[in-house]
């Protein structure tokens, strides 16, 4: 799987394991997890998550897909020093950035990897969230709560708002999350979050002595765009 990434690693050099213990920090309904053991099929996974509620719908759904390589755990990401376990494949998705120091969790997460061990972190982009800390802006000045009712009357009003397009709040109408309730209220309504710079990102890996391998990316587009800007 590894080799088709784009990856600043020479596989020859430093191997990965070719049955990884991998652990999944914040695996959420279990999506996260399933996708990752389907992308290596000799793993065993740890999946931990805050939510009972998840939890559960999580372990369903991997019964009901006959997945057995795959242990779910409640547990808090600042706690798990506590496991006395090491892993190959440490994978952090929409989690880091929404702790109150997500150095504090990450170091805890490095703490966990086996040396030569590699690591997936996703974090939120300064840049790319300008449309989303405008829209918490527009929900803290007019202090709509997390109600449903507030989220449906919220999400009315930026419509309204967003007609003109040179509107910050524009950006956010293309995001499928913003029209489905509980995702909308994990897009704009969570109670805390941290967004990132690429030279910060720089700064947490030389504090983590964690070398940096890549970007993954979701759409070719992406890299197409960047290198047209940025050709050579």
């Amino acid at each position: 799987m590894l080799e088709n990434l784009d990856l600043n690693l020479d596989l020859n050099k430093q191997p990965f394991s070719k049955k990884p213990d991998i652990l999944i920090a914040g695996c959420g309904t279990g999506q996260h997890a399933l996708n990752t053991a389907s992308r290596f099929l000799n793993s065993n996974v740890l999946a931990i998550d805050l939510s009972l509620s998840s939890l559960s719908y999580a372990i369903r759904k991997t019964q009901e897909l006959s997945v057995s390589t795959i242990e779910y755990m409640q547990a808090d990401i600042l706690e798990l020093t506590q496991l006395n376990r090491q892993f190959d494949l440490i994978e952090s998705v929409g989690v880091l950035h929404h702790l109150e120091a997500p150095l504090t969790g990450w170091a805890v997460l490095v703490d966990l990897l086996r040396p030569q061990g590699l690591m997936k972190i996703g974090l939120y982009s300064e840049l790319a969230r300008q449309a989303i800390v405008a829209s918490r802006d527009f929900i803290k000045t007019n202090h709509y709560s997390t109600s449903a009712k507030d989220i449906r009357q919220c999400r009315t009003d930026i419509i309204a708002i967003a007609q003109d397009s040179d509107s910050k709040l524009a950006k956010v109408l293309t995001i499928p999350d913003f029209y489905n309730l509980s995702e909308c209220r994990d897009l704009l309504f969570h109670i805390q979050e941290h967004r990132f710079t690429l030279p910060e990102i720089e700064i947490a890996l030389q504090q983590l002595g964690l070398q940096f391998l890549g970007f993954e990316l979701g759409h070719s587009q992406t890299l197409d765009k960047f290198k047209m800007l940025y050709p050579g």
